[in-house]
């Protein structure tokens, strides 16, 4: 699909099942594309963390609408929508106590 020189990336939860190595292969790769041939990607997922490495910009949807758009770095630093909090406050977080053997 590349070799067509397209202008616009279309990506659907493309990375949602893959493992986390597969899925920054992936990543890397689109960021790659985007960088090189000056590429704009839409980039659709539920994965707060992968859009955050990605993303420059946010378009927050619920049920069909958008409730937020904004650069990341402001998103989640104050998200304004409550469903947007609700998003964000549900990205797992380690726990620092957690002992790891």
């Amino acid at each position: 699909a590349i070799a067509l020189r397209p202008q616009f990336i279309l990506a659907d939860e493309i990375v949602s099942g893959l493992d986390v190595s597969s899925q920054a292969q992936v990543l890397n790769l689109l960021q790659d594309l985007v960088r090189e041939l000056g590429l704009t990607l839409a980039f659709i997922s539920h994965d707060m963390s992968v859009i955050r490495r990605l993303c420059d910009r946010i378009i927050v949807l619920h049920q069909g609408e958008i409730v937020e758009q904004a650069q990341t770095a402001d998103l989640f630093a104050a998200p304004q929508a409550e469903y947007t909090r609700t998003l964000l406050d549900a990205i797992p977080l380690p726990d620092p106590d957690q002992v790891w053997v």
